[in-house]
Order: C-alpha cells, then structure tokens, then sequence
C-alpha cells in the first residue's frame, strides 16, 4: 500500500494550526481558574507563576486526527484507536488532576500500569520481539508484564523531561520525526499518522513554550505525549511482530530514558528515608544548569543529543542484523562515557 502523503501533510499542518490557536485559550484559562505552576519547590527552574493547561491541546489534535481520518480516509482507520481514545482520555483526566491537586507519584504509577494492562488485554502487545542478532524472541507470557512497564516507562520518560522550557515538547518532536522516518520507510502507515500528529502538535506548542515560556504543558500534556509514543510502537505488527523493534524507540529516546533510569537509580538510593516517590533537582538538565549553561543551551544540547541518537536508530533499523549489532553497543557505550564525563565535570572544582 502506497504512503498517503498528502494525509500526513494535512494532519501535520492541521494539528499545527489548531495547537498556535488553542494554546491561548488554554493559558487564558488557566489563569482564570488559578491553574499555574508555582515556583514553591527547590527542584523548580522558573522563578513566576507559569499557567499550566498547555498540553491539552495535545489531547485535541489527538481527537481530531482519529475524526479526520475516519471521515475521509477510513482505509486507514484502525480499532486500535478508540482504546487510545478512551485510555488517552483517562490519563489526560489524571494529569489534569495531578496539575491541580497535586497526585502522589505512587498513584499515577499504580494506575499507569493498570492502564497498560488493560491496553494488553485489549490487544496492545506482541509475543515476539525483533532483535538486533536477527529473528525473534518470543516472550510468551512476559508480554503482560512487558506491555505495561513499556507504556508506563515512556509515559515517565517524558514527564521526567518536562523541566525545562522546551524540552520536553521538543524531544518529543525529535522522536516523533525520527520514528515517523524509520515507519515511512518501513511502510508503517498508522505508525506515521501518528508520528504526523506529534509533531505538528508539538511544533505549535514549542511557539508558546521555548524559553522563554509562557505556559506550561504540565502533567495532562506530557503524560498524554507519552502514552501516544508508548503505545503507537504497538498499534502495527508485521508477522507477530513489533512493527519497529523495542530497541529502535529506546535509542531515539535516549535521553529521556537515560534521565529516567538515573532517576530511578537515585530513588532506590533514597528509598530507606522513604523518599523514593520524591523528586529531586539531579536531572540531565538539572545538572546541565549546574554547570553553568544557560536553559536554551541545555535545551539546544539535549535537543542535538536525541537528533543524533534518532538518526543513529534510523540506521539500526536499515542496516543488516549482523552491522545493527555492532551499533547498539557504540551507542551504549557512547552514552555510557557521556556519563562518565558529565560525572566527572561535575567532580572538578569551580574557579571563582
């Protein structure tokens, strides 16, 4: 089945459009109902009240391209859509919650996972797995427990990244286009419908959001960002098969992985004061700033480190198994020393 182009171009400008003109009325509210993110926390970079209700237009473009495409491209309707729809809603409806009331981490986990498995019962799974060496692993019954963690892990990868003026939207923007070139050629047509939404949707939103911001994204919006990354890797199969290997999302989303494995790292270490469900200021950004970079420099950095990383991905999966190997591990160990010398930077003592 051929690409239809000027589908992925009408959602990617459609969704664009609708997010430049509905981030104002988000923020307008917000500030009307007194929903904004105080810098009361140490672990909090801004220093002014920031509305929050910015990502909700995420939610939105998220609707509109599901309606658009069933009115006039049902070829390409998928009944996976209507569990993203009403799980989408779910999580949007929690975030919106934690943005006002302020959910405890443990809550949002547990019902995360709960979300996902009800997701695999629904048919968001794959019992084989592609790797690297080439063929298959087939992971039987793990799949339940596979299936939440994954969606529940990028869900947090991308809310552990939202600390900083634009990077949260624009990782997101980066993945989406680096899984949307990989699908194109894959000839994964949902996959890019969905990668199409993302990233006219996030574009929009980065015109409110780069440094300086003027609204936030906030729990509903990177919650939801996550969940549509977590969940489109699982929409397709080809053969039994993940359409695009577990290990291809995880490179693209290197840093925001990264920062939450070095985050949950440190939550265990916290865990006897029984502080593990409490954030902290030792993100990559976070440390970052503490270095003395200015927030678009973290950014514009972050940003260049996650295009590499999708172009490196973007090999992986056109490259023989034997070569694709050999990638994955230049790339662990590549981002293996990057954590080595930022440790070791960090170690060095400041001049005055």
């Amino acid at each position: 089945m051929r690409h239809p182009v000027v589908l992925y171009l009408a959602i990617s400008a459609g969704t664009f459009l609708l997010t430049v003109l509905t981030v104002p009325l988000c923020r307008w509210l917000a500030v009307k109902l007194d929903v904004v993110d105080r810098p009361s926390v140490a672990r909090k970079v801004h220093t002014r009240n920031i509305p929050y209700l910015g990502g909700l237009p995420f939610y939105f473009c998220f609707l509109g391209t599901v309606l658009f495409v069933e009115a006039f491209f049902p070829q390409y309707s998928q009944p996976a859509f209507y569990p993203m729809c009403l799980v989408g809603t779910i999580i949007v409806l929690m975030g919106l919650y934690d943005d006002i009331c302020d959910m405890s981490s443990l809550k949002k986990l547990l019902i995360e996972l709960v979300l996902g498995l009800f997701l695999f019962f629904w048919g968001f799974r794959t019992m084989e797995i592609a790797h690297p060496l080439g063929g298959t692993w087939h992971v039987g019954w793990l799949a339940v427990v596979i299936t939440p963690l994954w969606i529940a892990g990028v869900i947090n990868a991308v809310n552990f990244s939202d600390g900083l003026d634009g990077l949260a939207g624009g990782l997101v923007f980066v993945c989406a286009a680096s899984i949307f070139a990989i699908s194109f050629r894959g000839n994964q047509i949902v996959s890019c419908i969905l990668m199409a939404c993302l990233m006219g949707t996030t574009l929009g939103f980065l015109m409110y959001n780069f440094h300086p911001a003027s609204v936030f994204m906030g729990d509903a919006g990177a919650l939801f960002l996550g969940f549509v990354l977590g969940t489109a890797t699982l929409v397709e199969r080809q053969k039994g098969v993940a359409v695009i290997a577990l290990a291809i999302p995880m490179m693209v989303m290197a840093v925001p992985f990264l920062d939450t494995v070095l985050s949950f790292y440190r939550r265990l270490m916290r865990a006897r004061e029984g502080q593990f469900f409490i954030g902290d200021r030792d993100h990559l950004h976070h440390r970052l700033l503490h270095l003395g970079l200015s927030q678009r420099q973290v950014v514009l950095s972050l940003y260049y480190i996650s295009a590499c990383m999708g172009l490196l991905a973007f090999v992986l999966a056109v490259v023989p198994a034997d070569y694709a190997f050999l990638i994955l591990v230049l790339a662990g160990m590549a981002i293996l020393f990057g954590v080595v010398v930022l440790h070791f930077i960090e170690g060095l003592p400041r001049q005055n």
